[in-house]
């Protein structure tokens, strides 16, 4: 099932590193885990008419969800995602469809995807979302054009933002990861989505033992399928981090053995694959095995990235953009 242990393509912890499930870069966004990208392939939706939104394009389909770019009736573009027949033949998965809605419009921020309403039209349900233009920040750290220190930073940055407000409104996102963080490339902003793991802190408990999350990101209370909170995702944002500035996941292996890494394995030191000092002792807190030695919000961690060093010598010295492109290239 799509929303227990969902794993994209690249993210599942074996050594290839291969690049997401967004195979198409500057592609709009789709929120929806296991996604697969298509350029002009048919499609018996585009063309036609659904509700109020004339579907124009095929941006991403899999078998839960299609998104598709539509127009409503005033010229206005939008990003629109429909359950697929095998999907709306499911209670289940409808339900968590309409929870993800619910979660999206509690949080109103410029680095979290606005999902603007949801509904269903001729038996089908679907969820009108904002486009982006631009690629993920997996797609990106893949690429021949990495990330600046100084950008990436930004980036984590902005998410730290981002998830102060989604954990104030008592959500935890519990799928931090590089791919699930779009680049927008007209505003050049950093936005995150896929709400279809998150937990409703408000809501009743999940089920006991069950392990949610992408093994390669996941915190170790995830990986024993304990209780979460706002710094499982602080947990997953430092592995993030780690991925931006070494070139490398901090684990690597199959499912279980990712598991049991993060529980109980210190990451590789930083400072052996030439990252600052500082910055190596962020990374480093952030993923302690022990919540109470991470970051407790992210205007902690926001704020510990603010006194790192960063000078265009220090880049090329250490030559961490080469490292990254480098290690992505021998790993495909």
């Amino acid at each position: 099932w799509w929303w227990v242990g969902a794993v994209r393509q690249g993210e599942s912890g074996v050594r290839h590193d291969r690049a997401s499930s967004y195979a198409g870069s500057k592609r709009r966004v789709c929120s929806i885990p296991g996604i697969e990208m298509f350029a002009n392939e048919a499609d018996i939706w585009v063309g036609r008419q659904y509700g109020p939104y004339s579907i124009k394009e095929l941006l991403g389909r899999g078998t839960v969800a299609h998104v598709y770019r539509a127009e409503l009736r005033d010229g206005t573009e939008v990003a629109l995602k429909v359950l697929t027949p095998f999907a709306e033949a499911r209670q289940e998965i409808r339900s968590l469809f309409e929870q993800e809605y619910e979660l999206m419009v509690r949080v109103d921020h410029p680095n979290v995807l606005k999902a603007m309403q949801a509904g269903v039209i001729a038996g089908t349900h679907y969820m009108e979302i904002e486009l982006i233009e631009g690629e993920t920040l997996w797609d990106r750290v893949q690429s021949s054009k990495p990330l600046p220190l100084t950008e990436r930073i930004g980036t984590i940055q902005q998410m730290c933002s981002a998830l102060d407000l989604v954990h104030d409104r008592r959500i935890i996102h519990r799928d931090v990861k590089p791919s699930n963080i779009m680049l927008d490339h007209q505003v050049e902003r950093a936005v995150l989505f896929d709400f279809g793991l998150a937990h409703d802190l408000a809501g009743p408990p999940p089920p006991e033992g069950r392990v949610y999350g992408s093994p390669m990101f996941l915190a170790p209370e995830q990986a024993i399928g304990g209780r979460v909170d706002e710094r499982t995702d602080l947990y997953s944002l430092g592995a993030t981090l780690y991925r931006l500035a070494v070139g490398s996941a901090p684990f690597y292996g199959e499912r279980n053995e990712l598991l049991h890494a993060h529980v109980k394995l210190s990451p590789p030191d930083p400072r052996e694959a030439g990252v600052p000092e500082d910055l190596a002792e962020i990374i480093l807190r952030s993923m302690s095995k022990i919540p109470d030695d991470r970051f407790q919000s992210g205007a902690d961690f926001a704020a510990a990235l603010t006194t790192v060093e960063v000078t265009a010598d220090k880049d090329r010295k250490r030559s961490l953009l080469g490292r990254i492109t480098g290690r992505s290239q021998t790993r495909t």
